[in-house]
């Protein structure tokens, strides 16, 4: 598999970034979210560097015969019922592997809306990891992970800083990017901060 990802990503133009990480648990942090094609990418870049990366799906979309190829490629169901536990449900799960890295697209949509979601931070923070400034570059036709940092004190302080870790990243679609702020009513968690659409 890895032979093949590898190739394929050379075939396709592109360039496998890989930082090792600094500890055997963490969020790699997936933004700018703008297209399917992401997915596509990240999962050849897993594959071609051995990243053992995780992600977060919907629990109701583990059905069989989706369920065993979702996990082959690194799924963790999550309900999105389960708010607030959700956050303590992943840092368990994370923290019971040897290794685990666990990949969050904190816009939470294709589409463009002007705030994102907060599960990545509390996740990182209830379990004392850092997080990795995960990329898809369009315009260098670069993907991987640029380096790894823990959290700030504070939401408001992260969104500063991601402001920096991404500012010359290019995405698929820059129409469709989230705006790097809090949500107007609250910051309140709820499951959806944490699962994608």
């Amino acid at each position: 598999m890895k032979w093949l990802a590898t190739r394929w990503l050379k075939a396709l133009g592109w360039t496998p970034i890989h930082t090792p990480p600094p500890s055997p648990h963490g969020i790699i942090i997936a933004y700018p979210h703008t297209s399917n094609w992401d997915f596509f990418y990240s999962v050849l870049w897993k594959f071609s560097v051995g990243f053992e990366l995780r992600w977060v799906a919907k629990s109701s979309l583990f059905f069989f015969p989706l369920g065993i190829f979702m996990r082959m490629l690194g799924a963790i169901g999550v309900s999105r019922q389960g708010g607030q536990n959700n956050v303590t449900a992943l840092s368990h799960a994370m923290l019971k592997h040897t290794k685990c890295w666990l990949a969050i697209a904190p816009e939470g949509t294709r589409s463009h809306r002007p705030y994102i979601k907060s599960g990545f931070y509390h996740i990182a923070r209830a379990a004392a990891v850092p997080i990795g400034i995960g990329f898809i570059d369009y315009e260098k036709k670069e993907v991987g992970i640029r380096y790894y940092r823990m959290v700030k004190d504070n939401f408001a302080e992260e969104l500063t800083q991601l402001a920096e870790d991404y500012a010359a990243i290019k995405p698929y679609d820059a129409s469709k990017v989230c705006d790097l702020k809090m949500r107007v009513t609250s910051d309140t968690i709820i499951s959806d901060d944490i699962i994608s659409d």
